[in-house]
């Protein structure tokens, strides 16, 4: 018996690098939803090209060019284009085409990372995705002297959670996909993290001091269980009152205190180190 295998090749399209796809469930409530992810999802890719492209030459900049959309499934096809000030640190070579497909493989990499994974659980998770964009970066051979910088481990992280940002608002029976020429990963709308986890992880060292802060308040917590914003040297605060007793006189408005007063605290100071 003869079998004939035709296997499922990426959707092509003559001019664009890549895509993305939104699959929505038909007949549902709040469509701009797909709309939003679709809009946040192309200003995120854009976001995370700048800070990759930085691996190869900073003084490149990456810009997508919409090239075409089509219905059904919502497909938006772009196309990276890269401009750079005349740098003697790029070969003379049209690097261009390298560059571009790095972008197209990082951002793979990443998406493939969120569906493989349903969170950041430890530091070697972003360790092992630098080490995999930094091979990508190499692979380019856009550069004369091969010296290649790595994504910064802070910078990762920023960039799946632009990811997980930028997908929120899709329902749990729409699905999103990113298609490139060579292969295709779907996004996974469950990956999730907190920034303090990732501060967590990436923190070696803290350091803690108690220190007394003459702090002008900005917005009182009211309620008591949630923070103040307080102002100090041009900057907003946020702190949890932890005096209790003093709480209590504040919402008991035995003590008075209301936007622009200042007031004299004992702080915890902390400075994470990484």
């Amino acid at each position: 018996m003869l079998l004939i295998y035709n296997p499922v090749m990426p959707v092509q399209h003559p001019t664009a690098d890549f895509c993305i796809e939104i699959d929505f469930q038909r007949g549902s409530d709040s469509p701009s939803r797909v709309f939003r992810a679709m809009s946040a999802l192309i200003d995120t890719f854009q976001s995370i090209d700048r800070q990759l492209v930085q691996s190869v030459d900073v003084k490149i900049e990456p810009v997508l060019i919409l090239e075409d959309i089509e219905a059904g499934s919502l497909r938006a096809w772009l196309r990276n284009t890269l401009q750079a000030i005349d740098d003697e640190a790029l070969k003379k070579m049209d690097w261009k085409p390298a560059v571009g497909r790095y972008l197209v493989r990082a951002k793979y990499i990443l998406i493939d990372f969120t569906r493989s994974n349903t969170t950041i659980s430890d530091r070697k998770q972003l360790i092992e995705l630098g080490k995999q964009l930094f091979s990508a970066a190499q692979e380019t051979e856009a550069r004369l002297i091969p010296a290649y910088a790595p994504v910064p481990q802070i910078e990762i992280a920023k960039s799946l959670k632009l990811l997980k940002e930028a997908t929120s608002a899709l329902s749990r029976n729409d699905s999103a996909k990113y298609i490139t020429p060579a292969d295709e990963v779907s996004f996974n709308l469950q990956f999730d993290f907190s920034p303090e986890a990732i501060e967590e992880l990436l923190t070696r060292e803290t350091i803690s001091n108690e220190q007394a802060m003459i702090l002008k308040v900005k917005k009182p917590d009211y309620l008591g269980d949630s923070m103040w914003d307080f102002r100090f040297e041009n900057r907003t605060i946020q702190a949890k009152i932890l005096d209790s007793n003093w709480v209590n006189r504040f919402q008991n408005r035995e003590v008075e205190v209301r936007p622009g007063d200042a007031i004299k605290a004992k702080i915890n100071v902390s400075v994470r180190y990484g």
